[in-house]
């Protein structure tokens, strides 16, 4: 599909120049909500690092809804096995988005899931895993612990992931009260294990890529304990950032409790 040639392009370059990795969720009042993981690379874009790529020279706005996608290959679908029926049937709450515009310098690729409730986000990660579907590749590998992605051929690699998974390697609660997020004890000694001493604050290096982490409540925020946090300007919401140096020396970068306030 058109799209993958896209998602090569970007995923071979995303180490290469400025890149931001966004993870956004949003709650609802009864537990569901949106996750979504992106990347947005409009910094390499300034720089002019694309423009020797056609399609880079027009304006791209594309979104592939994979309910739609299932819907419509449903005649072939049903040829298949009932385990890969049912594995496909898996990537029904996804959406997969990717816009490019050299005008305005924007480059931003977004995957979104919808889930029923906070175990069915967990989930996500396990249904993006051994879908044979190249657009998916990149966020299967950067979700896959201990390895990436390898865009030529679709096989895992065996470098070992930058960035942790935040749907296994943390532990998140939202209720009416509350919302919390702390890293595993599991995670905490891997990452504690495999910390590069190398990385030093001041390195050029930290600033290639940032981690950014959103999340949005049907209630108003009246406290959060994370100092590096900020909350949203509708009080609605909270938002932290980090760089490589960041998340890598301090585990716990991202840990908080936040409090609602009251009805």
């Amino acid at each position: 599909m058109k799209i993958f040639k896209v998602t090569s392009f970007l995923f071979s370059l995303l180490l290469l120049a400025s890149c931001e990795i966004v993870q956004e969720t949003h709650f609802n009042a009864d537990g569901s909500g949106t996750y979504s993981l992106g990347f947005d690379m409009s910094e390499m874009m300034k720089m002019g690092l694309s423009s020797e790529e056609d399609f880079t020279s027009q304006q791209i706005d594309t979104l592939l809804v994979f309910a739609d996608y299932i819907e419509l290959k449903k005649d072939s679908i049903a040829k298949l096995s009932q385990e890969d029926q049912d594995k496909i049937k898996e990537l029904e709450p996804f959406s997969l988005s990717m816009k490019s515009d050299t005008v305005t310098n924007t480059l931003e690729m977004k995957l979104k899931y919808d889930f029923k409730d906070q175990e069915d986000l967990l989930a996500f990660g396990d249904k993006l895993k051994g879908q044979n579907f190249d657009e998916l590749s990149m966020f299967s590998g950067v979700l896959s612990t201990g390895k990436s992605a390898d865009i030529e051929d679709g096989e895992e690699g065996k470098a070992e992931s930058a960035f942790p998974d935040f749907n296994t390697s943390f532990i998140t609660s939202f209720s009416r009260e509350g919302f919390s997020l702390r890293i595993t004890q599991e995670a905490l000694e891997k990452q504690e294990k495999e910390k590069d001493t190398t990385i030093t604050a001041d390195s050029p290096m930290v600033e290639l890529v940032r981690f950014k982490n959103r999340y949005t409540f049907p209630y108003k925020v009246k406290a959060v304990s994370n100092k590096n946090a900020r909350v949203l300007s509708d009080f609605k919401g909270i938002e932290i950032s980090g760089n490589l140096f960041e998340i890598t020396n301090n585990p716990r970068f991202f840990d908080m409790d936040v409090a609602f306030e009251g009805e």
